[in-house]
């Protein structure tokens, strides 16, 4: 096998060196990346936030929302601030079919999350049946298989369900999205393990995450983590 792989090995590296990538954001040629080295390091990365809700503070401290009303989750991981030109980023992957992308934001997500004990499972938030047809796939499913690979954690797409096709919550205002995703989701047969993540594209109000965490708690997780790619900067 090592015989075979090493040829391959220098066939890829050839060929990125004929072919190289052009850098999503700026067009500059890559050679293992969708982005540059320049543009990677110009991301608006998360610092101190919130352990509960990933909230971008001043300090790694519990933030006044989460102290009066706590989230399902215990804890929360975002590696972004959705910002220019994540929010960029985060479009592609999850509306124009730019995949490989999930590779890179799962590598990046991973070199921070392998820091902290990890959970027994990854469940990614599911897509209403009628959403996965109009888009041909879940992102968050995508970004999950890529964070097994990275975390060698196992997935589950068997424990939660998605049993109404809610209006999207970006489209709709904050104060309504709570009422929005109410009894959206639905327990499968299968039982979770005690330590879980769920794994989304983005948190905003966290209305969705906490949704899904409630049901998960009910069946059987004592510790739910929330991991996405970006956070946004307010509370509803």
């Amino acid at each position: 096998m090592d015989f075979l792989a090493k040829p391959a090995h220098r066939l890829a590296q050839l060929y990125s060196k004929l072919m190289p990538i052009p850098c999503r954001l700026c067009g500059t040629a890559c050679q293992h990346h969708p982005l540059c080295d320049n543009c990677i390091a110009d991301l608006p990365k998360l610092s101190h936030a919130c352990p509960r809700c990933a909230m971008p503070l001043s300090t790694s401290k519990v933030c006044g929302h989460c102290l009066n009303h706590p989230p399902e989750q215990q804890r929360s991981f975002s590696l972004f601030t959705y910002k220019t030109p994540i929010d960029r980023l985060i479009i592609d992957f999850k509306f124009h079919d730019k995949l490989y992308l999930s590779h890179f934001f799962a590598k990046k997500m991973a070199e921070q999350l392998r820091l902290s004990p990890l959970p027994e499972l990854l469940i990614p938030i599911p897509l209403h049946p009628n959403r996965l047809r109009q888009r041909g796939y879940n992102q968050s499913l995508e970004l999950t298989k890529d964070l097994s690979k990275q975390l060698n954690i196992p997935i589950s797409n068997n424990i939660l369900s998605r049993i109404i096709d809610t209006q999207s919550q970006s489209t709709i205002p904050f104060k309504q999205r709570k009422q929005n995703i109410q009894n959206a989701f639905q327990l499968l047969q299968e039982k979770p393990p005690k330590h879980i993540a769920l794994i989304d594209d983005v948190l905003t109000t966290g209305h969705t995450a906490n949704a899904a965490a409630k049901l998960l708690r009910k069946a059987g997780a004592t510790t739910i983590e929330v991991w996405t790619i970006a956070r946004t900067i307010g509370h509803d």
